[in-house]
């Protein structure tokens, strides 16, 4: 599946589509926005029904909007720029004769009169373009609106479309005195006529956004499957591409200046088209190759860009980031510098203020020299004293951060005790306090040496007693073994004693090898064993081990199961670690419950190899992980296995030895024996 997924003829389908995709997409609103801009006006505009258009309120609100607009015109006068040159008074009976003309005139040109009836009453004055009585004969048909202001400047509105408009309100700006009734309603061929255009451009705007919104889903599931996959090959390894080597700033000004100088010159192609200037035939072929163009080229340099950053090049590929990178670093070693240059200083200054004697003598200078320095001002003397103060304050501080000092010296002392250094001395100091803290320090340090002298003394003696013993065992169990061998080879001896010569051997050669893993392990822990390190292949080192003991498994019935990749090295002594395998091997065969399996494993994680033994114990596991690695511990306390004790402690002393560790696990009945090393590079 994994092949599939990172394929290269995968991803090269992945790029078609996301390219088609924006191309169709560009297409598709580009046809929506011709189709959309064929229509002779202009109603739709993403309402959810045609009551909610803005030309149903456009056309109820046109009555109000020429009266305001009549007023507007007649109380202000503008230049041919735009600015105020004279406002009319307007409480002059011919001044509202002249308005009401205008009104007329107003409402004579009024250009949809056809499409809207219409009753204005204002003050004594009606307007109308039909034959109603009066506002309210006009509350009816579909869509209608009826507003009045009383001379109070009270507004009563009653409509059928939810939008509210202010415009009578703000011809009380102008005339707050006059009466205004205005009623006014949709002819029903117009509802019809152009509720049928707002229905055929609610299809042209949707059918075209539904479509690019598809287009654009295609689009991003491409790009997040190439942004997944992108720098990887079929096998999972990551890999770059040449266009991998080029800055991150010119892909990024690529991207940004085709993304931009695509749209402005499809924008540029589309304004020639609705200008009639650009064929019809090469419109939809320019703006598919622009759109496939540009989206092929931030494409390639966004998926170079997300190589980089996978492969950890990011910076090293960006000019920027390494400028910045240096600046960063520039300014650290200045940091440095200027910390390294001023640390004497701090250093005496914290030190001095991290001692509770040194703060408290400190404060209550500084509170002298303050005193004095208001005295100074208070009785305007002689600068002199000013001087003093400071000289007097400067002492004490030199003072209590000489005498500080001492405290440094407990601190160094009970430092170097900690850290292993029994023999080193606090000098005498000059205060009481402080020597007879550094006296029992001293003496502490000293009770400490004789223990730890007394403990390595005995525990070199026993690792020497061990080794002796071992040593001198070593010829007389070689002897019973060989005359043992003899009688063995007797062809006249009796059965009976054939089986007590079967015995003795049988005990002597485990006799032998409880000596010679005694001395093994007194070796180690002394000191004296040599260690020669070289690369070892971990796969090769668990086959031969396995090999060794294949009869012993075979015999078993355990089925081992083995995972170990191939060239995987750590650096150890091979010797030394065929015994370890060794052990832990001769362990499985002897605690593991039977029709169980065994698992060992080699894996790497962050430059560490772990070599991991798993097996189900046919005994409780009750013991104390931490002390069955010791001597003479066995897992079957009752010691009716066959068994030293002293196989899990050479293995543990051999691994760390080699620069290794070995640590037991214990989950239930899971027996899990784990060995890690460093990776050899």
């Amino acid at each position: 599946m994994r092949k599939v997924v990172y394929s290269g003829v995968l991803k090269f389908v992945a790029v078609i589509l996301f390219i088609a995709s924006i191309m169709f997409g560009v297409l598709t609103t580009i046809n929506g926005i011709i189709d959309y801009d064929a229509e002779d006006i202009d109603i739709y505009s993403f309402e959810s029904d045609f009551s909610d258009s803005w030309y149903v309120s456009y056309l109820l609100n046109e009555p109000e909007n020429i009266m305001l607009n009549v007023y507007h015109s007649y109380f202000y006068e503008y230049d041919d720029n735009g600015n105020l040159i004279h406002q009319n008074e307007n409480d002059s009976e011919g001044s509202l004769e002249d308005l009401a003309t205008n009104i007329r005139q107003q409402f004579d040109d009024f250009y949809n009169s056809d499409k809207i009836n219409y009753f204005v009453q204002w003050n004594d004055i009606v307007f109308t373009n039909c034959g109603a009585k009066k506002a309210e004969d006009l509350m009816q048909g579909e869509y209608f609106s009826y507003v009045e202001r009383d001379s109070e400047g009270n507004v009563g509105r009653t409509s059928t479309n939810e939008t509210r408009s202010y415009l009578i309100e703000e011809i009380a700006d102008f005339d707050s005195k006059s009466t205004i009734t205005i009623g006014c309603n949709i002819k029903q061929k117009v509802v019809e006529e152009y509720k049928s255009i707002w229905e055929r451009q609610e299809d042209i705007v949707i059918g075209a956004f539904v479509q690019t919104i598809v287009y654009v889903i295609v689009a991003l599931f491409m790009l997040v499957y190439l942004i997944c996959v992108c720098g990887k090959n079929k096998d999972g390894e990551y890999n770059r591409m040449w266009l991998d080597n080029i800055w991150v700033e010119i892909h990024l000004a690529a991207a940004a200046g085709t993304g931009i100088g695509a749209v402005l010159l499809s924008a540029f192609v589309l304004d020639e088209y609705m200008s009639g200037h650009f064929p019809n035939n090469l419109l939809y072929l320019v703006l598919g190759a622009l759109s496939a163009l540009g989206s092929l080229i931030i494409i390639t340099s966004l998926l170079s860009i997300i190589r980089n950053i996978k492969t950890r090049r990011l910076i090293k590929s960006s000019i920027i980031l390494r400028v910045l990178k240096w600046i960063f670093g520039l300014m650290i070693k200045i940091a440095k510098w200027v910390w390294r240059h001023t640390k004497t200083f701090w250093t005496t200054i914290f030190k001095l203020l991290s001692k509770k004697t040194g703060v408290i003598l400190i404060s209550v200078f500084f509170v002298y020299t303050v005193l004095m320095f208001i005295m100074r001002i208070c009785t305007v003397m002689s600068p002199i004293w000013l001087v003093l103060g400071i000289l007097i304050f400067g002492f004490a501080c030199f003072v209590v951060a000489y005498r500080a000092k001492e405290f440094d010296e407990i601190k160094k002392g009970v430092s170097e005790v900690r850290n292993g250094n029994v023999a080193y001395k606090i000098p005498v100091l000059k205060c009481h306090d402080m020597t007879t803290l550094a006296v029992n320090i001293n003496d502490i340090a000293k009770g400490l040496d004789e223990s730890v002298s007394a403990k390595v003394k005995a525990e070199r003696l026993k690792s020497e007693l061990i080794t002796n013993v071992s040593h001198d065992l070593k010829t007389p169990i070689t002897s019973i073994i060989s005359y043992t061998e003899l009688l063995s080879k007797i062809d006249e001896l009796p059965e009976e004693a054939r089986d007590y010569v079967s015995v003795i051997a049988k005990k002597s050669d485990r006799l032998k090898r409880l000596t010679q893993d005694l001395f093994d392990i007194s070796k180690v822990q002394s000191g004296n064993e040599d260690v020669i390190l070289e690369k070892l292949d971990v796969a090769l080192l668990i086959n031969q081990a396995l090999g060794e003991h294949d009869s012993d498994i075979q015999s078993s019935g355990l089925p081992f199961c083995v995972e170990a990749p191939k060239e995987l090295y750590i650096s150890a002594d091979g010797r030394k670690m065929s015994r370890v395998l060794s052990n832990l091997i001769n362990n499985i065969l002897k605690y593991t419950m039977k029709n169980t399996r065994v698992f060992i494993t080699a894996s790497e994680k962050d430059g560490t190899v772990q070599i991991e033994f798993k097996n189900i114990s046919a005994y409780p596991l009750n013991f104390n992980v931490e002390e069955i690695t010791q001597r003479f511990v066995r897992g079957d306390e009752s010691r009716t296995a066959e068994g030293n004790g002293l196989g899990l402690a050479i293995a543990k002393s051999y691994t760390e030895i080699c620069n290794g560790t070995f640590e037991i696990v214990v989950d239930g009945d899971m027996f899990k024996a784990i060995l890690k090393f460093k990776k050899y590079v």
